[in-house]
């Protein structure tokens, strides 16, 4: 039995695995080079392993274990075929039911074209979809199996699905076609629930805020963010974002770093900024590598502690099969790490001069060297994201209805209910990162008390 793999509505080549677990990719023969995958540059490829291109694809942890579980799932590349929400064009068939689909022939587009239709991004914060219907089951908000297991990082552990918001009837329902232009992440029972006294569990209240609040300020800071948004469930609150790979039905592909460096989900933390601005240098221009080194920044600034080699990504210029060349996709996954006590606190998830945190001026400098940024820029750019970041966060927080700001985070492991307001530990957090650009950035940047940027 073999896999078809399709990309952009074209059938390209065959995944094949053997009894002994030998996974070969074949192209057909009519498939030209400059249309072959990242990963994968010979008409006939074999590893011992699914290859990067497409293991990247899959859910990681708990996720992918709910899927093996459900399906009986034994051979790795049958994985590819119960995939809910796949990244860009790629569909995968069995022979069998391939047959039954008719030939299709996408539309093309120029990425940067659609770009503002496709990311929809001009809500105003907070985004809160108070008059909505949440039309979706319990047992898929939180499917059995999903457990409150100890994390390095958070953003691979988000079970997350596709669904449809439907504006006109307020309601967000579950969708299981693979057009979808949302994605839902709903709040995970077992990290949101404070269980006192439980050293095996993790605690990781109000995820979901956290990321909305900081995908929006990335937005404000001048990078390309898609559309999101919160809405109350019990407790607390799930979140969805609209897809910047779909554009009235068609499809565009993009590639993680991870994958552009042929490296498996596994070793998303051991990529170093340094290894990712050396292979992001042969697809990027010079405007592009400044935005990407300004993304580095805001990142180390806010704690954004699980940014990893998944997160950061390059999108095709269009969606052609001869497409070859990428730009900056729309970032994602974007929170702070820093108000949870039960994940590694970290400034950044990629090493630089294999430091996470304490990111000095001089270290981000270094690496503007190795962006081939001039230095005078550079400082520029550190100056102006961390001034702004000083002047600007707490309207956020302020901006924050009562109802979410009073919301507790309770003290890990207390054998009292102690609690702090999130309000509260946001406003701890904010002091904490003003803290970190006086000590480590800027010795004269403005005092967390000033309301005038000088």
């Amino acid at each position: 039995m073999k896999i078809l793999v399709v990309k952009n509505d074209i059938l390209i080549g065959t995944l094949k695995e053997n009894d002994i677990g030998i996974i070969s990719f074949d192209y057909l023969q009519d498939i030209n080079t400059i249309q072959y995958l990242i990963g994968l540059k010979d008409k006939t490829n074999t590893s011992n392993k699914l290859f990067p291109v497409f293991e990247n694809l899959l859910p990681e942890h708990e996720q992918l274990e709910l899927i093996k579980a459900k399906y009986k799932i034994k051979r790795r590349i049958d994985l590819l075929l119960y995939l809910e929400n796949i990244h860009g064009s790629f569909e995968f068939y069995r022979e069998n039911e391939f047959s039954k689909i008719t030939n299709r022939k996408s539309e093309s587009f120029i990425y940067s074209a659609v770009k503002e239709d496709v990311l929809d991004n001009k809500y105003i914060f907070p985004n809160i979809l108070s008059d909505y219907e949440l039309d979706i089951p319990n047992d898929k908000l939180y499917p059995a199996g999903l457990t409150g297991s100890k994390v390095m990082g958070i953003s691979g552990f988000q079970y997350k699905f596709s669904v449809t918001k439907d504006e006109l009837l307020k309601k967000i329902s579950f969708c299981n076609e693979k057009n979808s232009s949302y994605i839902m992440k709903p709040y995970n029972l077992h990290y949101s629930r404070f269980t006192p006294k439980n050293k095996d569990s993790i605690y990781i209240p109000y995820l979901l805020i956290n990321e909305h609040i900081f995908m929006t300020l990335a937005r404000d800071f001048g990078f390309d963010i898609p559309y999101n948004a919160i809405i109350r469930h019990n407790e607390d609150y799930h979140y969805i974002i609209k897809r910047y790979d779909r554009y009235h039905g068609l499809k565009i592909d993009h590639h993680e770093v991870l994958t552009l460096l042929n490296k498996a989900s596994a070793a998303k933390y051991d990529v170093s900024c340094k290894d990712m601005m050396d292979m992001v240098l042969n697809y990027l221009n010079n405007d592009e590598m400044l935005q990407l080194f300004r993304f580095i920044v805001f990142s180390i600034v806010i704690a954004h502690g699980d940014l990893h080699a998944k997160n950061i990504s390059l999108i095709y210029k269009s969606n052609s099969i001869n497409e070859d060349n990428m730009e900056l996709a729309p970032y994602y996954d974007i929170s702070t790490v820093r108000i949870y006590k039960d994940v590694q606190k970290n400034d950044i998830g990629m090493a630089i001069k294999n430091k996470n945190k304490e990111i000095t001026l001089d270290d981000l400098l270094w690496l503007a060297d190795i962006a081939k940024i001039d230095r005078t820029t550079a400082k520029e750019v550190i100056k102006n994201i961390s001034y702004k970041f000083i002047i600007e966060f707490k309207i956020y927080i302020h901006r924050l209805p009562q109802e979410i700001k009073i919301l507790p985070v309770y003290r890990k492991r207390s054998i009292y209910n102690y609690f702090d307001t999130l309000e509260k530990v946001f406003n701890k957090f904010y002091n904490e990162r003003c803290k970190y650009i006086r000590q480590y950035l800027f010795t004269d940047a403005p005092d967390v008390n000033n309301s005038i940027w000088e």
